[in-house]
């Protein structure tokens, strides 16, 4: 309504917009660019308004707009402003019978495998980004894994957008105006990987906000990648589903692998350089498109992981669940390395994986919980991919548990969300409920610990930090397990769960919040001990 609004003032000579907001709004934060960009030229006013805001502020805001209003239509008057409408037209990607193309800024339809097109993917952590690059590249498309964000990048987000966006939104900006200015050819056509969700999120509206980008910079040749949740990212085809799974099945096992090393390798750049020599090779296979090849290449690497001299025995290592929003959590500068600090501290991390999304996006599909209805050919399609899924799941994960640092299971969506169902709805679509019965499941069960992070103003990480500051506690964990008698003796005299909530906007953690970091490690420390006296005296 507000969007219909804008046009309507747009078109009419006599009427002026003024958007009234409030401070931190989620949905304002993408509405408000969209409004201003609806305006183009014409003068507009925005006020945001908090319990703070001061009436002589306000007031001089108003003053000054009429003032331009007023010079405004003097001058559209005297025919000394013309608007325009820009002849740009950008680039666009279609999918047809799975196959995706890029339609050109000159109207020329192009296939994805053609050489000029280049794959940008943002970097979502190093690990991920390029293991889905290579799954790219194994199908002929010339797919480039950005590398990590860093300051520059986020600047660059910031000045081309409002900054009350959230972080991931900010960095993926900068990460494709940074490789146009400084790498993008004369005749390279870029198509940027955005997917795209449901629920009360603004990742939803990302790849809306980077075709409007597109159009406002005037940036020719540049189309965006975008696949849905709603439909479990199909469009593709099964055959496509199925490679992108085996990729972000083990850049996620391959991530945690390497936060051990970091923790526990007796030499840790030692055992850092035989990962990324393994990563290495493992990409190249991931680029063969053979799953038994892959399978091959994963079990010689974790025999060789498993020769690397440790400082402890894994099972001694106190670990720390690292989730919330999916960007922000597994992005280096969005998390402000939090890896590596904990890994200093002796703390092994284990990050919630992508794995989770793509599965938590079936599950909302098989259980109805999405508009997308599937056809009777669709949900038969949907079974076999996910018997495939799930082989593959198994497969990778049970090689990789050989090298000794980790040991991955298959993940359970159905327990986290009926850990997660009597404190918010599973029709309430979106990562919270992830977040929430993420955490109740594995504290004080897998981990010692769980760090909440998320962008800041992030809503479903608001929602699930707001739960979960109430049910991480001795009762909220064994209303998950009521009959698990091991766990009751863990928690005889801990009441409150070690956990933390951080929101980031890229930049170094305040002082309180590392503050509290300091604690939640040492709290962490204390229930670890707990449940390696409760495995010890189980064994026995």
């Amino acid at each position: 309504m507000i969007l219909k609004a804008c046009k309507v003032v747009k078109r009419h000579p006599q009427l002026f917009g003024v958007y009234i907001t409030n401070f931190s709004c989620g949905p304002d934060s993408f509405i408000l660019g969209y409004f201003r960009n609806y305006m183009g030229r014409k003068p507009s006013l925005t006020l945001e308004l908090d319990s703070h805001t001061a009436d002589a502020g306000l007031e001089t805001r108003i003053e000054a707009f009429l003032d331009i209003v007023a010079a405004f239509r003097q001058l559209l008057s005297n025919k000394l402003i013309v608007m325009k409408e820009s002849s740009f037209v950008p680039a666009r990607l279609v999918i047809e019978n799975s196959v995706a193309k890029v339609i050109t800024s000159s109207g020329e339809k192009i296939p994805m495998t053609d050489q000029r097109v280049t794959l940008l993917i943002p970097s979502m952590g190093k690990i991920a980004s390029e293991s889905l690059a290579a799954m790219f590249r194994g199908r002929g498309t010339r797919a480039i894994a950005h590398p990590p964000s860093d300051e520059a990048v986020l600047k660059l987000g910031r000045a081309n957008t409002s900054c009350k966006e959230c972080l991931p939104l900010i960095l993926t900006t900068g990460t494709l105006l940074n490789y146009i200015r400084n790498k993008k050819q004369n005749n390279e056509v870029i198509a940027y990987f955005m997917p795209t969700g449901a629920g009360p999120c603004r990742f939803g509206q990302y790849h809306i906000f980077m075709e409007d980008l597109i159009k406002k910079l005037e940036l020719p040749d540049v189309a965006v990648l975008s696949l849905s949740s709603e439909n479990a990212y199909a469009g593709m085809g099964g055959d496509f589903q199925l490679h992108a799974w085996s990729a972000i099945i083990v850049s996620d096992v391959m991530e945690d692998i390497r936060s051990m090393m970091l923790a526990n390798a007796a030499d840790t750049e030692e055992a850092i350089r035989i990962f990324n020599e393994e990563w290495q090779l493992i990409l190249a296979n991931l680029e063969l498109g053979d799953f038994s090849k892959l399978e091959k290449r994963l079990s010689v690497t974790a025999e060789r992981f498993s020769h690397i001299r440790l400082k402890r025995p894994v099972e001694e290592v106190p670990t720390i669940l690292l989730t919330g929003e999916i960007f922000v959590r597994r992005d280096d500068i969005s998390r402000q390395y939090l890896t590596e600090r904990l890994a200093e501290q002796g703390f092994a991390v284990i990050c919630t994986p992508v794995a989770e999304w793509i599965l938590y996006s079936d599950y909302i599909l098989e259980n109805n919980y999405s508009d997308h209805k599937m056809s009777k050919i669709e949900r038969l399609e949907f079974i076999i991919k996910k018997k495939f899924m799930s082989r593959y799941e198994k497969r990778i994960k049970s090689i990789l548990s050989r090298s000794g640092l980790v040991h991955a299971e298959p993940l359970d969506m159905k327990s986290i969300i009926n850990n997660a169902s009597p404190y918010i709805s599973p029709y309430l679509g979106g990562e919270a409920i992830l977040t929430t019965g993420g955490a109740l499941t594995e504290v004080a069960t897998h981990v010692c610990g769980a760090i909440a992070i998320g962008p800041f103003g992030c809503m479903p990480n608001r929602l699930s930090e707001s739960i979960l500051n109430v049910t991480m506690n001795r009762e909220g964990k064994l209303a998950t397990d009521s009959k698990n008698k091991q766990l009751r003796h863990i928690l005889t005299d801990i009441d409150d769960l070690p956990f933390l909530a951080i929101e980031s906007d890229g930049s170094p953690f305040p002082q309180l919040i590392n503050a509290k970091l300091e604690t939640f490690c040492i709290r962490s420390e204390r229930l670890h001990n707990r449940m390696l006296e409760a495995n010890q005296k189980n064994r026995k």
